[in-house]
């Protein structure tokens, strides 16, 4: 059973941890972390939330603990700018796919937002949480979520549409 989880989830998993660690190595050691406490928690799992609620409760925790041990001001690994975490490289944003320069620009920004918007875009568009499952996730209400998924929206479209970002003039 404990196999059948590793193999269902190991690439959300290690997606996720790749989009908050920005380090390939760091996250394979994130997510290994995380599949170990989840086999000792294993039988201490109520099901008051949904299995998949609570392994990225797991993993958010994890990835920000990691982020406060790392944290460098400024640091953007090479492998968020350039490497496709999806198998087919799309990232889908506001329903739309972007070409593999937009992505590039999005990752870049997504990369410069405060942790609490990043997670929240995070889970929202690459892990495809629903608002109450980010809640679950983030340890915080759904009116928290709906607020910094907004902000971050505003800032982020301020990052694209900035000078030197290719979406203004």
């Amino acid at each position: 059973m404990f196999g059948e989880l590793v193999r269902r989830y190991q690439d959300p998993v290690f997606a996720m941890a790749l989009r908050f660690v920005r380090d390939r190595v760091e996250a394979e050691d994130v997510a290994q972390e995380v599949f170990l406490r989840v086999h000792r928690g294993l039988d201490g799992f109520k099901g008051d939330a949904k299995f998949s609620t609570w392994l990225y409760r797991i993993t958010w925790n994890l990835c920000a603990d990691w982020l406060r041990r790392n944290r460098k001001p400024g640091r953007i690994a090479a492998s968020m700018e350039t490497e496709d975490v999806f198998p087919d490289g799309r990232v889908d944003l506001e329903g739309g796919v972007l070409a593999e320069e937009e992505r590039d620009t999005v990752r870049r920004a997504l990369a410069g937002l405060d942790e609490i918007y990043r997670s929240a875009v995070v889970l929202l568009y690459y892990q495809k949480l629903s608002y109450e499952q980010i809640a679950e996730v983030l340890g915080v209400p759904v009116k928290t979520v709906e607020t910094r998924l907004y902000r971050a929206r505003k800032i982020l479209r301020e990052s694209l549409e900035a000078p030197g970002q290719g979406g203004g003039s």
